[in-house]
Formats: structure tokens, sequence, C-alpha cells
């Protein structure tokens, strides 16, 4: 069931930050990360409604410090991966931030005491020289001797850095409220933060200068919840390190939907760092 939930994360995942690009190039970051937070909100309030009749506060309350945690965190990893998207293709900050999983995975054999086997180690060099494929302009540095980072790539390490900690973090909470509470309740704080920034900074929540894409933002919200509501029921029964690096592979839907909708063009070093990057993300699951 862990790895069938790892799955269900990586292709709503996937599906989510497809949509996310499209929607961050027309809103902005914030506004597609706050929109897309309030109708996955909506839909896991419409779920608490109907199947939690009671619940143990005393748990909830011990929690709230972390889940604050986690919601800061979020908040992070999400503008970083869309300011990222602004400006670089999805096959670029997608892989990148997608290594979420190889941070969950160190964590969980750090604090959690999980084993790695031979081939799950083997598969954290390979993410780790996926990540270096796609970051780095081999041209340039063999001609230069100077490593220049691609563009989007430091908001995609930056995201990568705040889903990896934030979702390990995540587990703790899971294990003691199930896989639904947490989820939900840390997407309320995210909003509290989003709600305070955009006012702080005197914006609109609806532009006028652009059109509202409704029906995007909700699909985005849909699919992005539906993601974090697999990965929570994944976790709450299997080990972190075996469902998160399947649900962090997110980035091969993501591509590949970019490449038959987007048109993005795809270069031998960009296919070689995903592959990698994947592939490490697979074998470090079994």
């Amino acid at each position: 069931m862990g790895i069938i939930a790892g799955f269900l994360s990586m292709v709503f995942w996937g599906t989510a930050i497809f949509l996310a690009a499209i929607a961050s190039r027309k809103l902005g970051n914030v506004l597609t990360l706050f929109w897309m937070q309030f109708f996955g909100f909506l839909v896991g309030l419409l779920f608490f409604l109907v199947n939690f009749n009671s619940f143990t506060f005393t748990l909830v309350s011990q929690n709230v410090s972390l889940l604050v945690v986690v919601a800061v965190l979020q908040v992070v990893a999400y503008l970083s991966f869309y300011r990222g998207l602004e400006k670089a293709e999805v096959s670029l900050v997608g892989p990148v931030g997608a290594a979420w999983g190889l941070v969950v995975a160190l964590l969980g054999v750090v604090f959690l005491k999980e084993s790695l086997s031979t081939s799950q180690v083997l598969a954290i060099g390979m993410i780790v020289v996926g990540i270096v494929m796609l970051s780095v302009n081999i041209s340039d540095l063999v001609k230069s001797k100077k490593v220049n980072f691609l563009v989007g790539v430091k908001e995609g390490v930056m995201a990568m850095l705040g889903w990896g900690i934030s979702l390990f973090l995540l587990v703790f909470a899971t294990k003691e409220l199930g896989w639904f509470l947490p989820a939900f309740i840390f997407r309320f704080f995210v909003l509290l933060l989003l709600v305070g920034y955009i006012l702080f900074s005197k914006s609109v929540f609806i532009p006028k200068s652009t059109k509202f894409p409704l029906k995007l933002l909700l699909l985005i919200g849909l699919f992005d919840i539906g993601g974090f509501f697999s990965y929570s029921f994944g976790v709450s029964g299997t080990q972190a390190s075996i469902v998160a690096p399947i649900g962090s592979a997110f980035a091969l839907v993501s591509v590949l939907l970019a490449k038959v909708f987007l048109k993005e063009k795809i270069d031998r070093n960009k296919m070689v760092g995903i592959l990698a990057i994947v592939g490490g993300l697979v074998l470090i699951s079994l």
C-alpha cells in the first residue's frame, strides 16, 4: 500500500506542478500558491466535515508547533519552486525540486535509524549526479573551467530542501494523528501565512489586469491535496524512506506533460540528468 500511495502522490503532484507552471506565468507565484492552497483546503474541509464527528484535541495541540514549522517550510519551498518556473522550464526546475525524496530518505536514516541497502546508496549517488547534470552548463564548464548554474536551479534547490525537511517532519505528526489531519491542518497555516503576506505587501487576491484562471487553479488544488493525502496515507503505515522517493518522482510526470503540451525541448545533458534523478528515485525505493 505504501508503494501504491507513493505512486498516486507522484501522479497527482506531477500533474499539479505542470498546471502550476502555466498558472504562475499568468498570476505570479504568490497568488498561484494561495489559490491552489485555498481550493485544496476546501476539499479537505468537506472531507473533514463528512468524516470527522470528533477527534482528540490534545493530540492535535501537541503537534501544532510542528505543523506550523511544516507550513513555513512548505511556503518557502512552493514560492521558490514557482519562482523558478516563472524563469525556467519545467524540465529543469521540476527534477531538481523533486529530489526532496533524497532529503527525506537521508533524514530518515539519520534520525529514525532507517537502513539503506547498497542499491539505495547507489541511487543517492545517481540523484546527486542527475542534479549536477541539470544544474550546470557542461559546455561552459569545459571551456571556462567555471561553474555557472543555470537559471532556476537555485530556486529548485530551495524547493528541494523545503519540501524534504517539511515532509520528513510531517511523518511524526502522521504517526500520531493519522494520514488526514496533519495535511489538512498545516494547509490551514499555509493559508494564514499567505493571507498575511498578500495583505502586508498590499497586493490583491484577484488581479483585474489578468483573466482569473478559476478552473485551472481549482484543478491544481485538487491534484495537490490529492498528492498530500496519498503521501500521508503511505507514510502512516510504511517507512518514509520508501514512500517519499516514489512520490518525489513526480518530475517524470511534469516533464512529460511539459514536453507534450508546452513543447519544451530537452537536450542530451538534461535528458541524462532527468533519467539519473528519476532512476535514482525509483531505485532508492526498492
